[in-house]
Order: structure tokens, then sequence, then C-alpha cells
């Protein structure tokens, strides 16, 4: 996968938690938490959304992942393949004891994204072999829980344009570093959801 794939050089991984309105979330209204993750997605201006979020049923996260299609952004969803062509997103990401690349292949539609996390760089370079279309690698910075950093000189053992960087991105010089060291994006949690951020100005090395 290539920027030019992605549409973008930000990947927003969603939580729902800093998404939604606690007292929405409180009710579990389920239309109304669908609606205010979409207007979230909206106001960030992200192009392109990971739909992550393990703790919530099948129904929700395919409500989740219809709004943020509505929103205008293109959609992965993270692990759930049936959720994902359900929804007509765009891809599926698929973590590393999730369900095998060609096994998702063979399900989805021509065109359909099919992505992977993995954890270190010949885990990621037999990924790309096995048909994956990226592989997003990390954690390449530190990050609270994640196990050591692979560091950016993980990046270069990869091909160039396949790769998204994931893990410790807080600032725009740190996603400038992941950049001029092969990564084709950058996938954000907590930055991407904050009150005016601007993914465009991010990813040009503008904080």
């Amino acid at each position: 996968m290539t920027a030019g794939v992605l549409g973008a050089r930000v990947v927003a991984i969603s939580d729902r938690h800093a998404m939604v309105p606690a007292d929405v979330l409180a009710r579990g209204d389920a239309a109304a938490i669908a609606d205010a993750f979409g207007a979230a997605v909206a106001r960030s201006r992200a192009a392109v959304v990971q739909v992550r979020d393990k703790d919530v049923d099948g129904s929700l996260l395919l409500a989740l992942a219809r709004a943020a299609l509505a929103a205008g952004a293109r959609v992965i969803v993270n692990d759930r393949l049936d959720v994902a062509l359900a929804a007509g997103a765009h891809g599926v990401h698929l973590p590393e004891r999730g369900l095998a690349v060609a096994d998702a292949r063979a399900l989805a539609p021509a065109g359909f994204v099919i992505g992977c996390s993995r954890h270190s760089a010949d885990a990621a370079r037999a990924a790309l072999a096995d048909g994956a279309d990226y592989v997003q690698l990390g954690p390449i910075f530190d990050t609270p829980g994640k196990g050591p950093a692979l560091g950016v000189a993980a990046l270069r053992e990869l091909p160039a344009g396949r790769v998204v960087a994931v893990g410790g991105i807080v600032s725009p010089a740190l996603a400038a570093s992941a950049f001029a060291s092969g990564a084709a994006a950058v996938a954000l949690i907590r930055a991407a959801w904050r009150s005016g951020f601007d993914p465009a100005a991010f990813a040009a090395g503008s904080p």
C-alpha cells in the first residue's frame, strides 16, 4: 500500500472514548453513539480511519464503520472482516494473531485493501510476501505498555511505501522521522482526536 492508495499520510485509529461524549456512552444508545462517532470523524478531517474497538459487539462496530463512511472517510475495519464487508468498508486490518491474509483475500472483493499489524521487521517482511497490501509496524517509538520501541531503523529494512508506522508518534517531528525512513503513513490514536488537530498539517511537519 502506498500513500496514494491510502489517500493520506495519516491513519486515524478510532477511540470511541475520546470521540464520543461520556454521557452519550453512558446511555448506551447505539444510534446516538454512532452519530457522535461520525461527527468526530467529520471534525477530525481524517481521510483514512481505522475503526478499532475490541470491546463492542459486531452490531455497534458495524454502526461505527458506517458512520465513519458517511462522514466521508476511507474506512479500514480492525480484525472483523465480516463487519468490513457488511459495512462496505474499503478494507480490513488484521491483527498479528488474526485471520491469515490469504484467507481474508479469498473472501474479499477485488480492490479490497488487506493490511495487518506486525511487531518486527522480519514478520512485516513475511506478511508483505504473503500478500498484505500494507503492514502497520510498531511500536516505532516508546509507547506505554507496548514493549520495546523498534526505532525508525526497522522501517528502513522494509520496502518503501508499504509500511504504516505506529506507536508513540505524538509530534510532527516524529512523523517526519518515520516518513524519512520509508513509512508511507503514520497511524495515530490519541493525537488524531484532539480538538483542532489537522492531519494534513501534522503530516507536513506543522504542530
